[in-house]
């Protein structure tokens, strides 16, 4: 029921996955900021660096229960007023072409009445030619339009063939037209118009938020993350000098992904008017209304795209991967002059559940009954492999350097692969840098992703993820406190702050919220949020 729960709020898929960050287990380092590379007083070395183990010979347990979400882009089309973009459509089309047949529209006939009236006030003789008239009172007035505004408001305001909404729309936008840009073919039909935003605010909302669905359909994902594990580390001060030591762990995730993955020739905004084509472009500050063609329409319109029902179709792509793992570390300390090196590997039994689905968007799409579909894990597949960790540690023991540690980790060196609803999905290797100060009162740790780990989605823009970040702990006996922040080096959350909070070892909390947010109705919501509530013991 969980990997359900989860899988309807994640996203996802394409051909192979290439990786998973590297994640974050256990509470202590998800209050500092993500680092545990070398931090040796934490019961989840197994997972950070399995040369911790020795590190700290004790006695250890722990366990950790987690919920992320991380989201990029897709939140936007919660605000996108649909019935607002289908009115301004229809509106422009009305407005701006002839409906009807060949016959010029009536906008054509307000500028053409409009051009009469200032050029005979001016002594000029109207050509009856509207691209030539145009041009005569464009030369003639430099960039003061304000005539042409003005007659076009008359006639508009006199018009008897204009619906009230054609007028208001009309009226409002006529002093933001760029009249240097506006053409009229030989039919005298409009061919190019291009108008300054800031006159009507259902146009201007209208193509904000086409621009925002085409920006959404490029780069977008939504992951659900849920990383749990207990954990026993089997050591003492003795052991660890005769035989080194030992850790045991297991660990439950379930990672969700929901993407769009858009068909790149099929974004452009054009619209089937009626007598002709039209392309709506956004410029920006301003938009522009051109004539298109059938043949563009058919192979570069998002609005034919959602009507038909093919491989050219912009997809849903979602996908549910459950990975347990059962991790088996060892380490041992290798005592120099100046210093200890700490060398760990774990051996990992690894299985994990895929589920992949991808859907077709159209408008006949019923996406309620394709989740539901793909939420029953109906043909999941499993799999078994194995997986290989190694960590290095390196304790500094100078007299004023004596908590000083270095280490470094790499994970999953050997590349474990799981079978796949399409293609197999490998998780590649995973390397992290790490330092710390480990003292009895206070602990500072620093971490850094020495690489770039692909994410679970599979838009057009490929979504990668590169962490740093680090922070402090304060052990105050009974009461433990934790404050951290991490930056993701190759996604657009900002700053994320992090802290935790420990009573009696047994009860720990901590959080994870990025300085980014995103607007869902009118309400903020952070890009990456992330809840651990775990604990550990030691002796």
């Amino acid at each position: 029921m969980f990997a359900k729960i989860c899988v309807w709020g994640s996203l996802g898929l394409v051909s192979t996955l290439g990786a998973l960050e590297f994640g974050s287990m256990g509470n202590t380092s998800a209050g500092m900021g993500g680092a545990g590379v070398a931090l040796k007083h934490s019961a989840w070395g197994l997972y950070y660096n399995p040369a911790l183990l020795s590190s700290d010979p004790k006695v250890k347990i722990g366990y950790s229960l987690g919920l992320g979400l991380k989201e990029r882009n897709l939140a936007p089309l919660a605000d996108i007023d649909v019935k607002n973009m289908q009115n301004t459509a229809e509106r422009l089309i009305d407005t701006f072409s002839s409906a009807g047949g060949a016959n010029p529209s009536q906008f054509t006939g307000i500028v053409q009445d409009a051009l009469n009236s200032v050029l005979a006030s001016s002594g000029q003789v109207p050509s009856n030619d509207i691209n030539q008239d145009l041009q005569t009172y464009l030369q003639s007035v430099g960039s003061d339009y304000s005539a042409l505004i003005g007659a076009i408001q008359t006639q508009v305001q006199q018009s008897n063939a204009l619906t009230a909404e054609q007028k208001a729309l009309l009226q409002s936008i006529a002093g933001n037209i760029e009249y240097d840009n506006l053409q009229f073919d030989t039919s005298k039909l409009l061919s190019s118009i291009t108008i300054d935003k800031g006159g009507d605010k259902g146009l201007d909302k209208s193509i904000n938020d086409i621009a925002t669905i085409q920006d959404v359909l490029k780069s977008n994902h939504l992951n659900a993350v849920s990383q749990n594990g207990v954990i026993l580390q089997i050591s003492s001060k003795t052991f660890n000098e005769k035989l080194g030591s030992l850790g045991v762990a297991y660990f439950g995730s379930v990672y969700s992904s929901i993407s769009i993955r858009a068909n790149e020739d099929k974004l452009r905004l054009i619209i089937n008017g009626g007598n002709g084509y039209y392309e709506l472009v956004n410029n920006g500050n301003s938009y522009a209304l051109t004539q298109s063609t059938k043949d563009d329409y058919e192979k570069y319109s998002i609005i034919a795209s959602l009507q038909t029902n093919n491989d050219e179709s912009h997809k849903l792509i979602a996908t549910s991967f459950i990975l347990s793992e059962i991790p088996i570390g060892y380490a041992r300390t290798f005592y120099l002059k100046r210093g200890n090196v700490n060398i760990g590997v774990v051996g990992k039994l690894m299985n994990g559940i895929t589920h992949q689905n991808k859907m077709n968007i159209t408008s006949d799409t019923n996406f309620k009954e394709e989740l539901t579909r793909f939420a029953s894990l109906d043909n999941a597949i499993s799999s078994n492999t194995y997986g290989i960790d190694v960590g290095l540690l390196y304790e500094l023991d100078l007299p004023k350097f004596r908590y000083l540690t270095i280490g470094v980790v790499g994970k999953n060196l050997n590349s474990p692969s799981f079978k796949s609803t399409f293609n197999d999905i490998t998780i590649k290797p995973q390397y992290r840098f790490g330092i710390g100060y480990n003292s009895k009162f206070i602990n500072l740790a620093f971490d850094a992703d020495l690489a770039p780990n692909d994410l679970l989605a599979f838009s057009n823009i490929k979504q990668q993820s590169q962490m740093i970040g680090g922070g402090v702990a304060l052990d105050l006996k009974i009461l433990d406190l934790r404050l951290g922040a991490m930056k993701d080096l190759r996604q657009d959350t900002g700053l994320i702050l992090t802290g935790g909070l420990n009573l009696f070892g047994f009860l720990d909390v901590s959080v994870q919220s990025s300085t980014t947010f995103t607007q869902v109705n009118s309400y903020k919501v952070p890009q990456y949020f992330n809840l651990r509530i775990g604990g550990s013991f030691s002796f």
